[in-house]
């Protein structure tokens, strides 16, 4: 997957198909919306899935696409992530690239963006809680910044 970007709250079917299809061209029947196991094994692909969360889970819609979805917005899972959060006004989470399982990316409604720490207990159960901030992120001012310690700083 090209794309995971993990969302807060869900994004509308209706207007989340419409925004890709008018922003980007995509038609909204290849755009899926369930679990992926409803998915029957005949449908076709999808250029875009988003999956609700099992449970209560923080950050659990997550959308998943790969080149179709990259080819069709232009932009990387970061740029969308931010796209889509000031559009729908939801904050995302994205991998941060790390090899750490609770560091991530976190996306404010107003698009800006900064590394965070999420809880570890919790997200073995697939529920993503932010704990605090690694660095300021502007369309967060009410989240605690706890700097990495130097050594860590420059991963």
């Amino acid at each position: 997957m090209r794309y995971q970007i993990h969302f807060e709250k869900e994004l509308t079917t209706e207007a989340l198909r419409r925004f890709l299809a008018e922003d980007y061209g995509i038609s909204p029947d290849a755009v899926y919306v369930g679990r992926i196991e409803d998915r029957a094994v005949d449908d076709p692909r999808p250029v875009a899935m988003l999956n609700p969360p099992d449970e209560d889970e923080g950050f659990g819609w997550v959308l998943t696409g790969d080149t179709e979805l990259a080819d069709a917005t232009g932009q990387g899972e970061r740029e969308l992530a931010a796209t889509l959060a000031r559009t729908f006004g939801v904050r995302a989470l994205v991998n941060d690239g790390s090899i750490h399982p609770d560091r991530w990316l976190l996306v404010s409604t107003d698009g800006s963006s900064g590394r965070v720490i999420t809880d570890e207990d919790a997200a073995a159960d697939g529920d993503l809680r932010v704990v605090h901030a690694l660095e300021p992120i502007s369309g967060e001012p009410q989240l605690a910044v706890v700097p990495p310690p130097d050594w860590a700083r420059d991963w």
